[in-house]
């Protein structure tokens, strides 16, 4: 039997300058679907403005090729450095999965990452490609190691066949994450915000990225998170998990007024509607693909989240 294939997708910028992560998710004819989260090194000017370009071309590439392809072909995007060398560069999680298919394909590069949800545990099924990652391997004491958590041994722009790793999920959800999610969210919260949101895949996006925390010094890392959720098509469970998704998530329809410096007025696309509030442009240009010059104009949806606070940007 077929399966159904749902997704969501959030990205919250974080408190330096402006995100450098970004996500993508595109379906084939058949149904496929490749999705990708690339998460950009530091915040230079070009880093934020190829990262979407990159997640783009894996997510596409991904679904017709397979990750592996997706990753390697958005490589190639960046393996120069440029006629200034500064080129961007990049950690990356890419994932396949068909409907005919109970395994979804992921693969990855540095430390982004994937979890598979089992519909009772949330498990981790990447490894970090950091210098502490391997230093915990090799049995160093873990506050030495923890130091070196921030040493990439790997990255988009060098990979390779033989630095991009290769995982198989069996798991109905799976979860592609920054390290702006998983370095600031703790694992039992997660968890529990997987067990709220299974039913509703851009729900528990939302829940997500919002859970994010600024650290002791208050900073907050950019946040990028895909959720795939991929079941038989004709069962009971999915038709009590739509049910579910439908009454999580309220979806309204908004537009872009125009933009006040880094901000995008949004207000709701009905002649009784109230007053804008402002949002991220970035970050509303980056979910819906569109150039932040272009915003104005632009009509969406998006989904209504804690303390009404938009989020979950899609083109209509």
């Amino acid at each position: 039997m077929g399966k159904t294939i749902r997704t969501g997708i959030a990205t919250r910028e974080g408190t330096a300058e402006d995100n450098a992560d970004a996500g993508r998710v595109y379906v084939l004819a058949d149904g496929t679907v490749g999705a990708a989260v690339i998460d950009g090194i530091g915040h230079g000017p070009h880093t934020s403005r190829t990262a979407p370009l990159l997640a783009e071309t894996a997510a596409r590439i991904s679904a017709r090729r397979g990750p592996l392809a997706g990753l390697l072909t958005a490589s190639e995007l960046i393996a120069d450095p440029g006629a200034d060398g500064e080129e961007a560069d990049a950690v990356a999680v890419a994932a396949q999965v068909r409907p005919d298919d109970d395994v979804l394909a992921v693969n990855w590069t540095g430390d982004a990452r994937a979890y598979g949800w089992d519909g009772s545990t949330l498990t981790l099924y990447t490894d970090d490609h950091t210098v502490g990652e391997q230093l915990r391997a090799n049995g160093v004491a873990l506050d030495i190691a923890r130091q070196h958590d921030n040493w990439l041994r790997t990255s988009l722009a060098r990979a390779s066949i033989g630095t991009v790793y290769t995982a198989g999920i069996r798991d109905r959800l799976v979860i592609l994450t920054s390290d702006g999610v998983h370095d600031q969210v703790p694992h039992t919260e997660l968890e529990a915000l997987v067990q709220a949101h299974q039913g509703a895949p851009q729900a528990l996006a939302d829940a997500i990225v919002t859970a994010a925390q600024p650290n002791s010094k208050g900073y907050r890392d950019d946040a990028t998170v895909i959720v795939i959720v991929h079941e038989s098509a004709g069962s009971t469970e999915t038709k009590d998990i739509r049910e579910e998704e439908e009454t999580m998530a309220e979806r309204v329809n908004v537009k872009v007024l125009l933009l006040v410096g880094s901000e995008a007025e949004i207000v709701a696309d009905a002649e009784d509607a109230d007053a804008p509030e402002r949002y991220p442009a970035q970050e509303i240009a980056d979910a819906v693909g569109v150039p932040v010059k272009e915003l104005p104009g632009v009509r969406l949806t998006a989904v209504v989240g804690a303390g009404d606070r938009l989020s979950g940007w899609q083109r209509r």
